[in-house]
């Protein structure tokens, strides 16, 4: 799967710091791809990346702070429509 986003394109910042990170963008259409239904799911892909803390708190902080982060990175890996819907409403839901 060859997706044109990591070659040179400017990106988002969330998908800045996977790319700096080395994280491969196929996982992160996966990670993406479980938002849609299961936000811890897609919490526990990112912790098996083995990320630096550094990282993991870099990109807390910004999902925090700007909730939209994670639409603008599902959107550069080609996911639109319906799929960003559904992580919106994923994302607006309260934690049990």
């Amino acid at each position: 799967m060859e997706l044109l986003h990591w070659k040179g394109c400017e990106m988002s910042k969330l998908g800045n710091i996977f790319k700096e990170a080395g994280v491969e963008e196929e996982q992160l259409v996966k990670i993406v791809g479980l938002l849609k239904d299961n936000p811890m799911a897609a919490m526990a892909a990112v912790q098996e990346l083995n990320l630096p803390q550094e990282t993991i708190q870099q990109v807390m902080a910004l999902v925090m702070m700007e909730p939209n982060s994670i639409e603008e990175m599902a959107s550069e890996l080609g996911l639109g429509g319906e799929d960003l819907d559904l992580i919106k409403k994923q994302m607006q839901q309260p934690e049990d």
